[in-house]
């Protein structure tokens, strides 16, 4: 059974809000980039979808699973860590100044899995913590003409098919897929595991395949453009009511509210 995992760099939003916070995070000339230095990591719903594949592992089945994203260089990183995780394969196809877009990226990775050949199931994170739209999957799902499931937290083998048990506003929804099919993992899917320092060791003498736009035949270019990149501001006071009496300092916090409009 061959599994690709579909992983994203992303800038951690933890860094992006406290650079945010202390007034730090700076776009650049172009309007279109930071120039704040920025920690870069694995987008967090992908690293459970690598936990969902080696659960299938675990389970006895024998699973080649292979990691996929597209980007410059840089996203040599993301692809060790995924080595690191218990990813046989890893591979980047070159596409270091790429806009942001979803439809020409579900290009870039149809393009890729079609490369790659016989897929049983593909393996993707519900969104992406930058853009948060989540419509890479679906798109890579209706390119490939596969079954597509999403919000899923737990995927498992039954004979030809998948059972997948997936989260809805209503609670627990289970359905059997045929295989190939597309699966975007939740949260719910549980915390993921550490990579072991021999898996990280092994990741970095792993180097990536590496496949061009020209050798997958996907054109240059996207129909989405980024036009501007800004940082909303925030601003805020906060007043401290002074005194020793609790009852009067709540008197004067309830008149303040009343003339604010609060209450």
């Amino acid at each position: 059974m061959h599994i690709v995992i579909c992983a994203k760099q992303v800038i951690d939003p933890d860094g992006v809000n406290s650079y945010a916070l202390w007034g730090q995070l700076e776009v650049d000339e172009s309007g279109r980039a930071f120039s704040t230095e920025l920690p870069l990591i694995i987008n967090a719903y992908d690293d459970q979808a690598i936990e969902a594949a080696l659960r299938l592992r675990d389970d006895g089945h024998d699973v080649t699973i292979t990691a996929l994203s597209a980007g410059g260089e840089d996203v040599n990183q993301l692809l060790r860590h995924c080595k690191a995780m218990g990813c046989d394969e890893i591979v980047r196809v070159d596409d270091p100044d790429g806009p942001p877009d979803a439809f020409r990226t579900a290009r870039l990775l149809a393009a890729a899995i079609r490369d790659l050949g016989d897929v049983d199931l593909v393996l993707c994170g519900r969104q992406s913590s930058d853009y948060d739209q989540g419509t890479t999957p679906a798109a890579l799902a209706e390119m490939l003409g596969y079954a597509y499931v999403t919000v899923a937290f737990d995927v498992r083998v039954e004979g030809e098919r998948l059972r997948i048990k997936r989260a809805t506003p209503l609670g627990e929804e289970q359905v059997l897929a045929s295989m190939p099919t597309v699966v975007t993992i939740s949260n719910e899917l549980g915390i993921p595991r550490y990579p072991t320092g021999r898996g990280m060791i092994a990741a970095r003498r792993h180097p990536a395949t590496v496949k061009t736009l020209e050798e997958l035949g996907v054109e240059e270019g996207g129909g989405a453009e980024l036009l501007e990149l800004y940082i909303h501001e925030v601003a805020g006071e906060c007043e401290f009511i002074e005194g020793d009496d609790p009852a009067a300092q709540a008197a004067e916090l309830l008149s303040k509210l009343e003339a604010e409009g609060v209450l």
